[in-house]
């Protein structure tokens, strides 16, 4: 996982660096645009209760950084967990921890990334050229996209790069290819209740106004059915 989120930060503009006093992490930094991540690699078995304080102690790691230390990372600095999981994405114990990660105020911004090790492969597999042309291809096709919408918790290629979407903030989900034309005609065609839901959201937006990242963020995640954690 640690080579596919390497490859993403350096494709979207990021320096990369390692903190050799944690766990294995990526340190990945823009300092043109204030934008810094620190992620970090973890398996499902060791998180419980106590890892947000854990993660919230690499906080100070960054602010004692001898060379590189900004005073705009203390509020532009967002902590990635990748959690390597065994498939089973409906574990309520983990998933509750997951969540209270998340919502966890303190320090960073927090996301939880889940994978699994088949997801992995699959994309190494068959991923060649620049990653992002290719991650917009997987969330772009309609076959894996029409599978992940009727169950979410497969354990796909689709399920992860859907996820990585999500998770990974500075990733455009405005270039999806389905984005307004093609959502508009399922929309027309369907008129099921969720689809009239995510039409009546997008025409809230006035055309003269651009819609703020987190709105679109919410919309297509409620759309794709990326999975929460509740």
């Amino acid at each position: 996982m640690i080579r596919i989120l390497q490859k993403i930060f350096t494709e979207n503009g990021f320096g990369v660096q390692h903190f050799i006093s944690m766990p294995t992490n990526i340190f990945a930094l823009d300092f043109d645009r204030g934008s810094y991540y620190l992620a970090i690699f973890v398996e499902e078995k060791m998180l419980d209760h106590t890892s947000v304080e854990l993660f919230n102690s690499y906080f100070d790691e960054v602010k004692g950084l001898e060379e590189g230390y900004r005073p705009d990372m203390d509020k532009n600095i967002s902590l990635i967990v990748c959690v390597k999981r065994s498939g089973n994405f409906q574990d309520p114990i983990l998933n509750k921890i997951i969540f209270d990660i998340e919502e966890d105020p303190y320090f960073f911004k927090k996301y939880v990334l889940t994978y699994t090790d088949l997801q992995v492969e699959m994309l190494l597999k068959n991923q060649r050229g620049s990653i992002m042309e290719y991650l917009y291809r997987v969330l772009n096709d309609d076959n894996s996209f029409q599978e992940h919408k009727n169950d979410p918790f497969q354990n796909t290629e689709y399920n992860l790069v859907s996820k990585l979407f999500i998770k990974l903030p500075f990733l455009n989900l405005r270039k999806m290819d389905r984005e307004l034309t093609s959502l508009k005609q399922e929309i027309i065609n369907a008129l099921t209740p969720s689809l009239l839901s995510l039409r009546d959201g997008l025409l809230r937006f006035q055309p003269e106004r651009e819609p703020d990242e987190a709105a679109w963020r919410k919309l297509i995640l409620d759309y794709i059915k990326v999975e929460e954690y509740e």
